[in-house]
């Protein structure tokens, strides 16, 4: 009896593997569920770790309806209670691994630092290599340097190991986090890169990296190709299915992301309600947080204050929860131009401090300073502190240029014109008029459509 138990255990675990390996997630979680069973049956720690641990990448990975980081999470800890009191193992230390990362799907990064630390620590003492998540987490948590080092001194030894899986999630892992720094150059530059070795691979690697390169393509202002990427995958997408996956980290918010910038608002709502909703089902919270913000936005410019308040302070929760600090800067420069529209400059000023307090003078912080110094400069105009306001847009628009960020770099310009209006001298009123033609041709050239109707709107009204 216990030998026809294990040797079913054994087909149904062969059989969960290759589905897994056809990307039929249903079937590959319904055969580790049943082997599963089995082997606590039988009393086979060993293999219930294995099958709890393999459950739980399967439901990193399943699509909607199947996956669920917080399932895995339970699974992985499952597989920790057992391991953990036993000997030093490969298996313990891609648990260690496998923690890590699932905390960064908690969008608690402090404590995937810690969990991959061990990884590293036990993959040493066992003398192996394997890339860990603890740069993707040390960038999050404001260690930006170390984390983006730790990264990228890991990609040529995982090309080399030839593991599909990690090149994948290596060299998409890069190029996101200096998307979400904004440094738009080094991430076009690793975005060439990753997509030439994971071209040869295959398209599932194809689609991870394309997804994040939209995000990077649309902040950069290169408009056209990030819709000529994403269409692609929405044309596949009643095969395929990735326009409606929604993603793992920050791509999470991409496609909403580049409507929002479009002015394609009621696209950007419809997809940016869903993959919120998806999400918080799979409790993937570093994929909700982005959808926060980029829903909060959205809600900001239409004036619907309360329900972009609600968002962004949702966002900021996560945020100091998990200890993001780069999601924290780029929600905090919101919610102080929210409180200014609100005619709250007191509040305002609470997010422009708290900004200036993470952003440390002795870290290399990118193209996420600009956003502070363009709400510190809103601010200022707001309290008719008119040497602050300038030098604070100047700054803004400084960065965003150096770090290529062009529609940013346009409503800064668009702030400090109307700053100079709202000053009313002679002299600021031309240098009010600069500002505005100057974010005028950059919208257009960035297909900033609502931009662009704002713009023309405020020249009308000015008689200009």
């Amino acid at each position: 009896m216990e030998e026809d138990l294990r040797r079913k255990a054994e087909v149904l675990t062969k059989l969960a593997y290759t589905a897994w390996f056809a990307l039929d997630f249903g079937a590959a979680i319904k055969h580790s569920q049943e082997a599963l069973k089995l082997y606590q049956k039988l009393g086979d720690l060993a293999n219930v770790a294995k099958m709890h641990a393999h459950l739980a990448r399967l439901t990193i990975g399943a699509p909607v309806g199947l996956g669920s980081e917080g399932k895995a999470l339970e699974h992985a800890e499952a597989a920790l209670a057992i391991l953990e009191p036993g000997p030093d193992t490969v298996d313990k230390a891609l648990l260690y691994q496998l923690m890590a990362r699932l905390n960064i799907h908690k969008d608690e990064p402090a404590t995937s630092v810690v969990w991959a630390q061990k990884a590293i620590g036990l993959f040493g003492k066992l003398d192996m290599f394997m890339g860990t998540s603890l740069g993707t987490s040390q960038a999050r948590v404001g260690e930006i340097d170390k984390g983006i080092e730790y990264q990228e001194n890991n990609w040529e030894p995982t090309l080399q190991s030839g593991n599909p899986s990690a090149i994948f999630f290596c060299g998409d892992d890069i190029v996101l986090t200096h998307t979400m720094v904004r440094n738009i150059p080094r991430a076009l530059e690793w975005g060439e890169r990753v997509l030439l070795e994971v071209t040869i691979i295959g398209d599932l690697g194809l689609g991870l990296i394309n997804r994040t390169l939209v995000l990077t393509y649309t902040l950069s202002g290169q408009i056209s190709k990030a819709m000529e990427v994403w269409q692609y995958y929405e044309y596949e997408s009643g095969e395929r299915k990735i326009s409606r996956h929604p993603g793992l980290l920050e791509d999470s918010a991409t496609p909403g992301f580049l409507y929002l910038r479009l002015g394609e608002w009621d696209k950007a709502r419809e997809y940016l309600e869903w993959a919120l909703s998806a999400n918080e089902d799979r409790r993937n919270f570093v994929a909700a947080n982005p959808c926060c913000i980029t829903l909060g936005s959205l809600n900001l410019e239409l004036g619907n204050y309360p329900k972009a308040e609600d968002l962004l302070l949702k966002s900021l929760g996560i945020c100091h929860k998990g200890g993001n600090v780069v999601s924290e800067l780029w929600v905090l420069p919101l919610l102080a131009e929210l409180y200014l529209k609100m005619g709250q400059p007191e509040k305002a000023a609470e997010y422009v401090d708290r900004g200036f307090e993470l952003l440390k003078p002795d870290k290399n912080w990118y193209g996420l300073p600009a956003p502070m110094y363009l709400a510190k400069g809103m601010l200022a105009t707001a309290r008719k502190d008119w040497g602050t306001a300038a030098g604070s847009f100047d700054k803004a628009i400084q960065i965003n240029r150096q770090y290529q960020l062009p529609w940013d770099e346009a409503k800064d310009l668009y702030e400090r014109g109307l700053m100079y209006l709202t000053h009313g001298r002679k002299a600021d009123r031309e240098k009010a008029h600069e500002d505005l033609d100057e974010a005028l041709a950059i919208f257009q050239k960035v297909g900033a459509k609502k931009e662009v109707e704002k713009v023309l709107r405020k020249k009308k009204r000015l008689g200009a």
